[in-house]
């Protein structure tokens, strides 16, 4: 095996021609723009195809090697499916012939008669490397349609070249011809906001060079979607950006799994309303708020301990529930309630005076009464503040708790 080097990038062809002065020109002429693995035998171009078929761009072989034995070696070659993107071209000195048409029916793609010009032999082999590449990447298309993945290829202008799967979220239009192809996010998306956030995404992808993953949530034709688009950019030879692969998967039935757990994550199992977590991260978000005034209502349930003893911790369990009820029932849908320890509350209601509070909370006690305990004049103490600025978030609530504290020291003391 004889290979020429060339110090310059070229693609690297194979060349099994046999010992000839029209083969030492051919050569000559072929080493102007590529690289050559030269050798003189069919079995010996498969050991070479088979050793090094990923650094090959195309091979050339005269029509003596490759229609011998019915044409043994192109039969080999198309046989071994890793050689799908390496075209075949066959040389003939004389008028193509039979021979000729029987390589072209076992694979080859293209036959060149010698002499031939450079630059026009250089052409041929190129738009064969070029047919050969077109032609597999269709084939990968069609293969990757059959994935429940989206799968597409944008240009360095954010204009779609092809994708796998047409969503319901696109606009089609009705077209049953409709294509992709050519068209931006902006073009196609229902959703007008997530593609503008879509071709933002891929010009900070252009820019850097940098891939990138997010998940939106899109809201079309009444469903609800969630899909996880994973972005990379595609580099030419030079390391210049010339457009972006991505991969879309619905991830609906995940996310909002996802989020019904966080929502349990933040809920009191026995009374559904808020549990010391959230309120935790609600007292942090409030001065961030503009719903001042912020009325706080300091809940706790009396003589739970007496209950428990005497009727049974399920019974103290249903009085926790109850106290719940009242508050819920007695504030405004935007207030939420939290139940932060055993039987203690608190209740925050946007926009809300501390004097407006004090009416609420004397409309909760008479709701109590439906369910007061024999035990006990009094089944809830209530201590009300108000949250008038962001600094003050942590001073109302422990007043509130302090006035709680007090009722419920005075309703022990008429007891």
């Amino acid at each position: 095996m004889e290979v020429l080097r060339d110090a310059s990038e070229k693609r690297t062809i194979l060349v099994t021609l046999r010992d000839s002065m029209a083969s030492d020109e051919l050569c000559t002429q072929l080493a102007h723009a590529f690289n050559l693995v030269r050798c003189s035998t069919g079995d010996e171009a498969l050991d070479i195809l088979n050793e090094r078929f990923n650094a090959l761009s195309a091979a050339v072989i005269a029509v003596g090697l490759a229609s011998a034995d019915d044409c043994a070696f192109l039969k080999a070659f198309t046989a071994e499916r890793a050689f799908d993107t390496i075209p075949m071209l066959i040389t003939t000195a004389t008028t193509p012939d039979a021979r000729c048409a029987q390589c072209l029916d076992e694979g080859a793609v293209d036959i060149i008669e010698l002499p031939c010009v450079e630059q026009v032999l250089h052409r041929r082999i190129d738009n064969a490397i070029q047919l050969k590449r077109s032609a597999t990447f269709y084939e990968i298309e069609s293969m990757l349609r059959r994935l429940p993945s989206m799968i597409f290829l944008k240009d360095a202008e954010g204009r779609y070249v092809f994708s796998t799967q047409y969503w319901h979220h696109l606009d089609t239009g009705g077209d049953p011809k409709w294509t992709i192809r050519g068209k931006t996010d902006v073009d196609i998306r229902k959703d007008r906001e997530n593609a503008i956030k879509a071709m933002e995404a891929d010009k900070e992808i252009i820019r850097t060079g940098k891939g990138t993953s997010y998940t939106i949530e899109i809201n079309a034709d009444g469903v609800q979607d969630f899909v996880q688009l994973i972005k990379e950019p595609v580099f030419d030879e030079n390391g210049n950006v010339t457009g972006i692969i991505a991969l879309g998967n619905d991830v609906t039935e995940s996310e909002l799994m996802k989020r019904k757990l966080a929502r349990y994550a933040l809920i009191d199992e026995l009374t559904g309303v808020g549990n010391r977590r959230a309120f935790n991260e609600y007292i942090e978000e409030i001065p961030s708020c503009d719903n001042f005034p912020i009325a706080v209502i300091s809940a706790d349930l009396d003589c739970l301990k007496k209950v428990n003893d005497t009727l049974g911790h399920l019974v103290g369990d249903e009085y926790i529930h109850m106290v719940a009820l009242i508050l819920q029932g007695g504030v405004p849908d935007d207030a939420p309630v939290f139940r932060t320890g055993g039987d203690e509350f608190v209740v925050f209601v946007p926009n809300t005076t501390a004097e407006e509070a004090e009416a609420l909370v004397k409309k909760m006690r008479h709701t109590a009464t439906f369910f007061k305990l024999h035990m006990s004049e009094a089944i809830v103490s209530y201590g009300v503040a108000c949250i008038e600025s962001p600094d003050d978030v942590r001073e109302a609530i422990d007043e509130a708790d302090q006035r709680m504290y007090a009722e419920k020291a005075s309703h022990k003391h008429r007891a």
